[in-house]
């Protein structure tokens, strides 16, 4: 990537639209679009304030023949998302349009950006960090509340604030162990339980970003959920009754499912990729065999397992035989269809499962057609991943990178500990704390290798 290069992209989704915005941004930003935007007031591109809109021509620059009518504003540097000028082009929506004014921009000398490169851009001068340039992807590409609300606070600085804390404590003490060894004479050496306890402090900060891991890369990637169970048990009816739609076929012939059928939804702010899939039984039918190969795959690949039972018609050895795919996973036992009567009570159902019943919820429909016990059942969902209260003003880490560096400095602060236990000399100590502050710089980008930041970007699009 050569940095000092003028790039130039299409920043919005490709198709119909009433805005597309072609982003610029280099040192000759603004000389690539002079011979092609075109102010209405008259005035050139160069004059105009900075950070305005401005309603423009955009003209090709061979003939000046009009391509579109558009707003445009110019951001000078440092005071824009990259640190350099970057130049903004809202034309109309549509393929034709924006391809036409961004190939005129190629033609002024600027090149196609890279996936990512307008935001590495932004890390590397300064404008912002690793955590927020994973917050900015992440956050794009929320499909639930709670994920996008992390991904804004992350994006806000929040976290890198909490490390930089924890960082600013390790090269404090760091500062005084440096101090110390070069004037002996003049500074007392640190107290044990004082040091000790300042490592602790440390140790406990990171370790209470780790705990916050899980909930994290909930909110991020959301609970692959699967709903299992025998043919005709109301699988199909939970999706759609899940999901508030008609997703799904529900007839009351056994095997309608021969495929999985998949809908995102959104579980008191948590995302849930839902999947149900076919009724697992014996069965000489080649096509429904397959549906029910694929709905143990994805048993087996799930985060919980949402188990129907027929209550009206009681638990059979099928159920059992289906239970034994599931029993190693996150599960919610549903007793459906108890409007029609119940042919096994909870407690049966408990010990021959295994299970505490108060892991169960009983659904029914009544002639209305709702599905009732819905609400409970979306309350044990989020209950089973997001155990307490979440505030909007958390924030999580969410991806392992994050976790990994956190990781490593954990196990060099409980090494640390181990020192000053062992009584060994504060060089030992000195040592393991730059590698715990180097550990904390990977999490924000300030220590992080290349290689990483190149596998950060790799996630964005060619806009951003």
């Amino acid at each position: 990537m050569k940095i000092f290069d003028t790039i130039a992209a299409i920043s919005t989704p490709v198709g119909v639209g009433g805005i597309a915005i072609i982003r610029i941004s280099g040192e000759d930003a603004e000389k690539c679009v002079s011979n092609i935007v075109f102010p209405k007031c008259g005035r050139a591109i160069s004059c105009i304030e900075t950070h305005k809109l401005v309603l423009s021509d955009i003209k090709r620059s061979s003939n000046k023949s009009l391509i579109d009518e558009a707003l445009v504003a110019v951001m000078r540097a440092p005071h824009s998302y990259t640190g350099e000028t970057v130049v903004e082009i809202n034309c109309h929506g549509g393929y034709a349009v924006a391809e036409a004014v961004l190939e005129e921009v190629f033609k002024a000398g600027a090149r196609q950006a890279e996936a990512g490169e307008f935001t590495r851009r932004a890390f590397m001068n300064g404008k912002t960090d690793l955590l927020r340039a994973e917050a900015t992807i992440d956050l794009i590409h929320s499909n639930s509340e709670l994920g996008r609300n992390n991904a804004a606070n992350v994006l806000s600085g929040k976290l890198s604030q909490k490390v930089e804390k924890i960082r600013e404590k390790a090269v404090s003490l760091a500062a005084n162990l440096s101090a110390i060894a070069d004037f002996p004479d003049e500074i007392d050496e640190i107290p044990e339980d004082e040091l000790l306890s300042k490592v602790e402090s440390i140790s406990l900060d990171i370790d209470d970003l780790l705990d916050g891991f899980k909930k994290g890369k909930i909110m991020r990637d959301g609970i692959k959920t699967v709903i299992a169970g025998r043919p005709n048990v109301g699988k199909s009816s939970l999706l759609n009754a899940l999901s508030r739609t008609e997703r799904a076929i529900v007839t009351d012939i056994p095997g309608t499912t021969r495929d999985t059928v998949e809908e995102y939804i959104s579980v008191n702010g948590i995302a849930l990729r839902l999947i149900d899939t076919a009724g697992i039984r014996e069965s000489r039918n080649s096509i429904e065999k397959i549906g029910i190969e694929k709905a143990k795959e994805c048993i087996e690949d799930a985060q919980l397992c949402l188990f129907v039972i027929d209550a009206s018609m009681g638990i059979s050895d099928e159920d059992l035989d289906i239970f034994e795919y599931t029993k190693d996973k996150p599960i919610i036992v549903i007793l459906n269809k108890t409007d029609k009567g119940m042919a096994c009570d909870t407690a049966e159902v408990a010990e021959k499962l295994g299970m505490d019943s108060g892991e169960f919820v009983m659904t029914a429909t009544p002639k209305d057609g709702k599905l009732l016990g819905i609400e409970l059942l979306e309350e044990k969902i989020s209950g089973k991943f997001m155990s307490g209260n979440v505030s909007k003003d958390d924030v999580f880490i969410s991806n392992e990178r994050q976790k990994d560096a956190l990781i490593k400095a954990s196990q060099i602060a409980r090494n640390m500990k181990n020192c000053i236990s062992n009584n060994l000399p504060n060089d030992v100590l000195y040592v393991d704390l730059e590698d715990l502050i180097s550990a904390l710089g990977e999490i924000t980008g300030e220590t992080v290798q290349d290689e990483i930041i190149d596998k950060v970007f790799e996630r964005f699009c060619v806009g951003k």
